[in-house]
């Protein structure tokens, strides 16, 4: 089962250009709609509670905003990288029984080439 992706903005409804009021309103009103003190129901409900935790995250992250502008920098980078992955499958490519290999690693901003070749048969 894939991993849900957080978004704290989509959990209070909000845009990503939103002000701290912004937040701090949108987080009352959600909270007020969620909270186990003010719901007409006084049984607990698992749905409900779920939603709370995740509003309760949410504001937890955005209110700071050094947590917020990591988050934005971080969600930026995810939003770049999944447009530039393929959307259909390739087919695998053929094998075949050289071993002519060239690739590269990048680790933190250095590129490590690699050359691998049989030297004789």
């Amino acid at each position: 089962m894939p991993r849900e992706i957080f978004d704290p903005y989509a959990v209070l409804g909000l845009p990503s250009t939103a002000t701290p009021d912004e937040i701090t309103h949108a987080y009352r009103r959600q909270v007020k709609a969620h909270h186990p003190d003010t719901r007409t129901t006084r049984h607990t409900i698992p749905p409900t509670d779920e939603q709370l935790r995740r509003v309760l995250a949410a504001y937890a992250l955005l209110r700071d905003p050094e947590r917020r502008a990591r988050y934005d920098r971080a969600a930026t980078r995810y939003d770049r990288a999944a447009k530039r992955r393929p959307t259909a499958r390739r087919a695998p490519a053929e094998t075949t029984n050289t071993l002519n290999t060239a690739g590269a690693l990048r680790i933190l901003g250095l590129t490590v080439g690699v050359r691998v070749r049989r030297l004789s048969e």
